[in-house]
């Protein structure tokens, strides 16, 4: 921050103002009194002449980091080198985070601070109001307005369950065998030599032992790539239903779908997999296929700086080539029909899809859909513009009911999410059925 001019307080006008007052009336109505009484306010005055900074008001602000995590704290502090100077600071809560204090607003001396924890994933504006630097007496002040910073926050990863509940994509990239066999380097079995075998593949150790011409049957060198896909077209959360932030739930189909995505796509790369991410709409963009930390790092990046506010109903961005057998999950709420149309598109080109369902379990189930009880609850309940919503959501779970027997039918799984574990014996099944006849695009 460049140095802020002093200018002279509040209670140092009044003071300077009664001394002009008391010494103008002790002239007009001759009443020695009234010096006496502004002796005070004189000495008071003089003191803040004295006491006269000498040159601008200094402080300087600074987060103390600009990435982490959900539920992680940022701390935006200032600073004055200035050992007796008091500092206010009023930092407005950003939404879905927690402040410490409460309010945002704190007063220290040389430094002031407010701690931010943010609920939600993607890029966060820190901006504070007009802050006052004073000195120790209170006598002179300085307003300057901080600059805004913003932070990045990455998405929460949901806790496994026990043990390695998901069965692997077939392929070399990671610790998976493939299944078909073939030219390549990973031993399948050793097998009696058949017309058509080549002759560098003979095992000549078992071969000597058992007196017949025995070689080496390896696995093809393939690998199936995980694609991750998104739905950012829309933003479904329960604060649309009249509820409060309070920014202590992850609410939001896109929250949920965030955090699903950010957890596969760990548990993949952790295995040695590679894993390609796709946004659907224009919120997190799209990430190459790509293994190992850095693929990790990427991914962890791409999505701590999505911004939450861009998801809109705009168009869709189909993925592109998808090479058959590749395993493809999907999050997504399931509302829009341009989305259930990728998915088939997928399907037909001889993917392996799995949808995860990301609307909130709470919306639109009918338990919570009750009465209200008195007449004051009944009567706000009728003015409000929303009070049909829990029943309309019930509607259209029931319609989207419809949608998931569809593709069911179809082959393509539907799971509500739940964490890494939900979805093992999904996964297990459509890893079984690889090798029944799927449809392709010709």
């Amino acid at each position: 921050m460049a140095g802020v001019l002093p200018r002279a307080s509040v209670p140092l006008v009044r003071a300077a103002i009664m001394v002009s007052a008391t010494a103008a009336g002790a002239v007009l109505f001759h009443r020695v009194e009234l010096l006496v009484l502004a002796a005070p306010f004189v000495v008071w005055c003089v003191l803040g002449v004295v006491r006269r900074p000498t040159g601008e008001l200094d402080a300087t602000e600074q987060v103390s980091t600009r990435r982490l995590a959900v539920g992680q704290v940022a701390k935006y502090q200032i600073e004055t080198p200035d050992d007796d100077a008091i500092l206010a600071l009023h930092l407005p809560r950003p939404a879905r985070s927690d402040l410490e204090p409460g309010m945002g607003a704190v007063v220290g001396r040389q430094r002031a601070a407010v701690r931010v924890r943010p609920q939600r994933w993607g890029r966060q504006t820190l901006e504070p109001v007009e802050t006052s630097i004073t000195d120790s007496w209170g006598m002179w002040v300085g307003f300057w307005t901080p600059r805004t910073e913003f932070i990045t926050v990455a998405p929460g990863l949901d806790t496994p369950g026990g043990g390695d509940a998901i069965p692997h994509p077939i392929g070399l990239v990671g610790i998976h065998p493939s299944r078909s066999r073939g030219d390549g380097s990973e031993l399948a079995e050793i097998r009696s030599f058949v017309a058509g075998d080549r002759l560098k593949r003979i095992n000549w150790r078992v071969t000597s032992r058992t007196g017949e011409l025995h070689t080496n049957a390896t696995t093809a060198e393939r690998d199936t790539e995980v694609l991750v896909v998104i739905d950012t077209l829309s933003d479904i959360a329960v604060e649309q239903l009249g509820r409060d932030d309070t920014g202590n739930e992850a609410s939001s189909s896109l929250d949920i779908a965030v955090s699903a995505a950010a957890t596969i796509s760990d548990h993949y790369l952790g295995l040695g997999d590679r894993v390609a991410l796709h946004d659907l709409g224009r919120v997190v963009g799209s990430i190459r296929a790509g293994s190992g930390a850095r693929q990790r790092g990427v991914i962890t990046e791409r999505l701590a700086k999505g911004w939450a506010d861009r998801a809109s109903g705009g168009p869709l961005r189909a993925t592109g080539r998808v090479r058959a057998g590749s395993l493809v999950l999907c999050c997504t709420p399931l509302l829009n029909p341009d989305v259930l149309d990728e998915v088939l598109r997928l399907l037909h080109r001889g993917a392996a899809v799995l949808v995860v369902d990301t609307l909130p379990p709470s919306l639109g189930e009918l338990t919570t859909i009750a009465e209200p009880g008195g007449w004051r609850q009944r009567l706000s309940d009728r003015m409000r513009s929303n009070r049909y919503w829990h029943e309309a959501w019930a509607l259209r779970r029931l319609e989207r009911e419809r949608v998931i027997t569809g593709l069911e039918k179809l082959g393509v799984p539907v799971v509500a999410w739940q964490g890494i574990g939900s979805l093992g014996q999904v996964i297990a099944a459509l890893a079984a059925n690889r090798t029944a006849p799927r449809m392709s695009r010709r």
